[in-house]
């Protein structure tokens, strides 16, 4: 991205800002946004307005998700040493919000983190290959963890993050049943799925889940 380009991006942040939060009646009035244009969205340090605090940003994040076009959800708030600042992360996807708050470890600005691209609403062919390739490779690690075989721990993490994030995006424009057909498939277990998703899509309990006809 040209220097030029950058900078006229962190300005129309900045203008969303002004004109959509900080302004009186809105959520922070009198705050001001820093920001810095990521590959997945934008981030950036917000100076509160006297009487603001970490948790009013983050009561304020569905507005600030609509004031910038992002899905609801996809807004992550960080508090920061003084308490008259905080740090904001708005991501293009709900999925790479989930995958900030999911990753152990700290970030600078979202860039590493991964969802599923897409031109326009609904599955496609490739979101599905994805998510079942993506599928596939945490089966096989989390199948190596539990038979004792050797494990790169981070390439867990990193699987499971990938589908994790998959899940959740695909979650935003697909029925539950559809995620839980493709997953059930693969022959992934319960187990190996986070506690939220698999209730989410309505996993099956039963160690060995009844593979759906196809249609």
């Amino acid at each position: 991205m040209e220097d030029s380009t950058y900078r006229r991006d962190c300005a129309a942040l900045r203008e969303t800002w002004d004109t959509a939060i900080a302004v009186d009646g809105g959520p922070l009035p009198g705050s001001a946004l820093d920001p810095l244009v990521t590959p997945q969205g934008w981030c950036g340090h917000v100076r509160l307005a006297e009487g603001q605090r970490a948790a009013t940003v983050i009561d304020a994040a569905p507005r600030i998700a609509e004031a910038f076009g992002l899905p609801d959800g996809s807004i992550v708030v960080r508090t920061m040493p003084d308490n008259r600042e905080v740090f904001v992360w708005g991501y293009s996807t709900k999925s790479g919000a989930d995958y900030h708050l999911s990753w152990p470890h700290p970030v600078l600005d979202g860039s590493e983190f991964i969802d599923i691209k897409r031109e326009s609403k609904g599955t496609t062919l490739l979101d599905l290959v994805q998510l079942t390739t993506w599928a596939r490779a945490h089966k096989e690690s989390y199948e190596a963890l539990r038979a004792g075989r050797a494990q790169d721990v981070q390439q867990f993490a990193r699987r499971l993050g990938r589908l994790r994030a998959g899940i959740v995006d695909i979650l935003t424009r697909a029925k539950p049943q559809q995620i839980r057909e493709l997953l059930l498939r693969v022959g992934l277990e319960r187990a190996a799925l986070p506690n939220d998703l698999a209730d989410e899509i309505g996993y099956p309990r039963d160690r060995d889940a009844t593979i759906p006809i196809p249609r």
